[in-house]
């Protein structure tokens, strides 16, 4: 593989991991967000059977500061945009209709598209009595849509809803047994790429009443990864000047 290759490639890897950090630190205060973490791919030559060095070296690589003349060199390529669902920070908020998981497991959301996934608790009553999402979509339980009167709104950490004491339906809490195969898709929803991965319901998800799950995006570590990749950009872009006039050295030398 050409140096030039290898450096257009690389920049190409980091213009995505810049793209994944700046969603993520967008999404710093959205609830119940999951981090995007962007894994990579070393692509070696048959010559060059030298092991990877850490991530943020493969960009840094001293490689690319080589003179080069020709000979096949390595590569890094994005393999795949995972989520880290780690959970986040759980923060009290008092209101009756926020609601947080307390371990793995997702909210069963009604779309137009079809059911949706989420682990964004902050819901609301819309005039229907529907309890919906901040975007309008209408939450599910055991009996459909869940639809409740006016009154004083409880729920146990099984997910079991009361209105002044009378059972009224229970959230449809469920897991993934792929949970790390899940697309995620916009407003903080999550669907199963593989149509034959149902959802499955558990009663051993804690819903916990009261609270939010914040996003699990840490923004001094993201901020980090920024700055790391915005110097690794700037040294490829020299490495390619540099590549240029070594180009241009060679033409004029066969003219001459």
């Amino acid at each position: 593989m050409s140096g030039m290759t290898s450096l257009v490639q690389a920049a190409g890897v980091i213009e995505r991991k810049m793209e994944t950090v700046s969603n993520n630190l967008a999404n710093v205060n959205t609830v119940g967000f999951k981090e995007d973490q962007p894994s990579f791919r070393e692509v070696l030559s048959t010559a060059q059977r030298v092991a990877p060095e850490s991530l943020e070296e493969r960009f840094l690589s001293h490689e690319y500061l080589d003179d080069y003349v020709g000979m096949d060199k390595s590569a890094v390529i994005v393999d795949e945009i995972g989520k880290n669902f780690e959970p986040g920070r759980m923060r009290t908020t008092g209101n009756d209709l926020d609601f947080a998981l307390a371990n793995d497991g997702f909210f069963t959301i009604d779309t137009p598209q079809g059911e949706r996934f989420t682990r964004a608790g902050n819901f609301q009553l819309d005039g229907a009595g529907r309890i919906v999402t901040n975007d309008g979509y209408p939450v599910l339980g055991t009996n459909g849509i869940i639809t409740i009167k006016e009154g004083a709104i409880q729920v146990n950490e099984s997910g079991q809803l009361s209105v002044d004491g009378v059972l009224a339906d229970n959230f449809r809490l469920v897991r993934f047994q792929n949970q790390d195969q899940l697309q995620k898709l916009g407003q903080g929803f999550f669907a199963p790429v593989n149509r034959n991965d149902l959802p499955i319901a558990s009663e051993e998800i804690q819903l916990k009443q009261g609270m939010l799950e914040d996003s699990n995006v840490n923004s001094m570590l993201e901020m980090t990864r920024m700055i790391t990749a915005t110097r690794a950009y700037e040294t490829i872009h020299k490495a390619l000047s540099r590549l240029d006039k070594l180009d241009e050295k060679a033409i004029s030398m066969v003219q001459a």
